[in-house]
């Protein structure tokens, strides 16, 4: 897919890597970002991430065949609305959300029928977040799900579907109500896990420098746990049902470890961290 001009609103890790990706690829003559943060429009022009920028949406809009939406993902619907009462005929429009269903619903209810929606989400991030900390090589390999309706047009999906290709991504369709209870335990469960366990350790009052002694287990286990807290807040909240079913299977879980601790039951405690060695095992090949 050849486009003149594609708009990336919101200029963070995600939109901006995506930002910087595209332009990497040369299938996209011009890309735009819209921001309120004039620092990262400023930073990313003089970066080459982007070709230009505007803190306002209509400016940054204008006669953009695609606009993709790099927000928090209470912000989209909204967003969208506003980007509707702008853009051309046949734009499309797309997000990065990890959260689908909320979104993709609200969005459909609303868009005007020369208007085309495809609800995306990339699997790729870091715990760092801005647009400083952009990579234009952080889609390669990762996969991308689009979230496709019986609404959804075809040319439509095709047109995101190369556009994530295009900066190195596999792509997969997925209903958005399977996406969000898949991602409430592949992932918004891992970062739930993480800030809580940090926030475990640190309770502790004695010795009142604990963390002092972390070693590379904690360290890497919880390297989520410095990831943006208002927008995780955000996606907790917007996937609660689904994190919460998958808070109470952790529970579970930890409960099952805890018994055999309870009890000294060695032959049990063994038989089941093997069990879920060899699922992690699984998992790495």
């Amino acid at each position: 897919m050849n486009l003149s001009k594609i708009t990336i609103i919101g200029l963070g890790l995600i939109g901006g890597s995506l930002a910087w990706g595209l332009k990497k690829s040369g299938c996209v003559r011009q890309v735009v970002g819209v921001d309120l943060d004039e620092r990262a429009i400023d930073y990313a022009i003089q970066e080459g991430i982007i070709d230009g920028g505007s803190k306002e949406i209509e400016k940054g809009v204008d006669r953009s065949q695609v606009v993709v939406i790099a927000t928090h993902v209470g912000l989209i619907p909204g967003i969208v609305k506003s980007v509707s009462s702008i853009a051309s005929d046949g734009t499309i429009i797309t997000d990065v959300g990890s959260v689908k269903g909320k979104i993709v619903e609200e969005v459909e209810r609303s868009l005007p029928s020369h208007l085309h929606f495809v609800g995306g989400h990339p699997i790729a991030g870091t715990e760092r977040s801005g647009v400083w900390a952009a990579d234009f090589g952080l889609f390669q390999g990762k996969r991308c799900i689009l979230t496709p309706t019986s609404k959804t047009d075809s040319e439509a999906l095709g047109g995101v579907k190369s556009i994530w290709e295009a900066v190195g991504a596999h792509v997969f369709t997925m209903d958005a109500g399977t996406h969000d209870r898949v991602f409430g335990f592949v992932s918004h469960l891992p970062h739930v896990v993480a800030y809580a366990l940090i926030n475990a350790v640190a309770s502790v009052r004695q010795p009142d420098n604990i963390l002092d002694f972390a070693g590379g287990g904690l360290r890497d286990y919880t390297r989520i746990g410095a990831s943006s807290p208002d927008m995780w807040s955000d996606i907790f909240l917007a996937n609660r049902e689904n994190t919460l079913e998958a808070i109470r299977e952790f529970k579970r879980a930890l409960e099952k470890i805890e018994d055999f601790i309870k009890a000294g039951n060695a032959d049990g405690l063994e038989e089941e961290l093997r069990r879920v060695v060899n699922i992690k095992n699984r998992m790495s090949k």
